[in-house]
């Protein structure tokens, strides 16, 4: 299994890591997350320009058809510097639930405003107190003309505040789990907006008779998709956590050599050199384990027979756990000064700490592995890699 870049995703990775990065000097995040819209406009618009925004999305409705390993490289680029911009959650994401369940005519309507960058859409499925996995509580009713209420509460659903519309699970009569769309000004949506961990935002929508419309036919294998999208999602944040890991070593690295105690650089204490070291191990475990789930949803694309959920569940435990133990690693070198809004690396650490809780969480995550057959199947190295030589 190739775990490299080829020279294309090696270039766009170089670019949006060139792009953000402008927008995101010293102090970055702070100023982005405390904006009115809650990212950096000026990179939103510029991602846009790149045809950043449409990678997930077919040629067909705007978009550049764009596979696992260019997702990767994107939010790679976008967690090397905090970025807040909402690519996974506002628009990957949603895509891949529109392409898997909806009408072509519900993909005409919502795709290309997507893709174009203009309008971000959010998925609505945590709920208070629920597990992830949980059957909805938010019901859907249809009523004696056909048309559908939704009624029920959703939190948190990241950048609410800001989408043109909203993906929303719920069961209807029969228990069966549905996604069904929703206007962001619908009548009967409540809304109260807040900020998560990391100081993104998030909010807690409320539904009271809500006007919504079914994504895609009756019929549909719903729980599929949604199984699918968030396994996707589960692989595509490692990435973003991978480039932050990255930029928190080297914020760390940079402050044991600039900071002085007892008159020398901190740098010169050995045991704080191998707690660096050791920083530097866990970044590329974390590394190479997101690649190796990057590649294997590669192959799974292209047809190769692998279990898409465990992979997700088994890779984002362990990158998580990685990335729970280098921000606290990281704000413990800085000493007290990692511990203020005003130190880079809290940012780091801020949403690291997050992304361990997205798309239900490590927890979550490791008792289904616990529960499934991967933990006693050893990964093979070969998928996918036909060029490989065996015994």
């Amino acid at each position: 299994m190739n775990l490299e870049f080829n020279e294309d995703q090696a270039l766009l990775f170089e670019t949006v890591d060139s792009a953000v990065g402008r927008g995101y000097a010293a102090g970055g995040r702070a100023e982005a997350t405390g904006s009115e819209l809650g990212w950096n406009e000026g990179v939103w618009r510029t991602l846009a320009e790149m045809g950043i925004t449409g990678l997930t999305i077919t040629g067909e409705h705007g978009g550049a058809d764009a596979g696992p390993v260019e997702v990767y490289a994107t939010l790679e680029a976008l967690g090397k510097h905090a970025a807040a911009e909402p690519l996974l959650d506002g628009v990957f994401l949603p895509s891949w639930l529109i392409t898997a369940v909806g009408t072509d005519e519900q993909a005409k309507q919502l795709l290309p405003a997507l893709a174009e960058g203009t309008q971000t859409v959010a998925v609505a499925h945590a709920e208070p107190g629920r597990p992830w996995n949980a059957t909805p509580s938010v019901t859907a009713t249809r009523r004696a003309d056909g048309s559908v209420t939704l009624a029920g509460v959703k939190a948190p659903v990241r950048h609410a505040d800001q989408a043109s519309s909203l993906l929303v699970t719920a069961s209807d009569s029969d228990g069966t789990t549905g996604v069904y769309v929703v206007e962001a000004g619908a009548e009967g949506i409540t809304r109260a907006d807040g900020r998560s961990a990391d100081w993104s935002r998030a909010s807690q929508v409320t539904f009271v008779d809500t006007p919504a419309t079914p994504l895609g036919t009756s019929g549909a294998d719903v729980a599929a998709a949604l199984a699918a999208a968030f396994a996707r999602a589960r692989v595509a944040v490692l990435a973003e956590a991978v480039g932050l890991m990255e930029s928190a070593l080297t914020l760390t690295v940079e402050y044991l050599k600039n900071r002085k105690q007892f008159g020398v650089p901190l740098s010169t204490f050995q045991a704080l050199v191998h707690r660096a070291a050791d920083l530097y191990a866990h970044v590329e475990l974390a590394r190479s384990m997101a690649l190796w789930a990057t590649a294997t949803v590669e192959a799974a694309d292209g047809g190769a027979d692998v279990d898409l959920a465990a992979i997700a569940d088994d890779a984002f435990v362990f990158v998580g756990d990685t990335a729970t133990a280098v921000a606290e690693e990281a704000v413990q070198l800085h000493g007290g000064i990692g511990m203020t809004y005003e130190a880079e690396v809290a940012h780091q650490a801020a949403r690291l700490t997050a992304i361990t809780e997205s798309f239900g969480g490590v927890a979550a995550a490791r008792r289904r592995a616990v529960a499934s057959e991967s933990a006693l199947r050893a990964p093979s190295a070969l998928l996918n890699n036909s060029g490989a030589v065996t015994a």
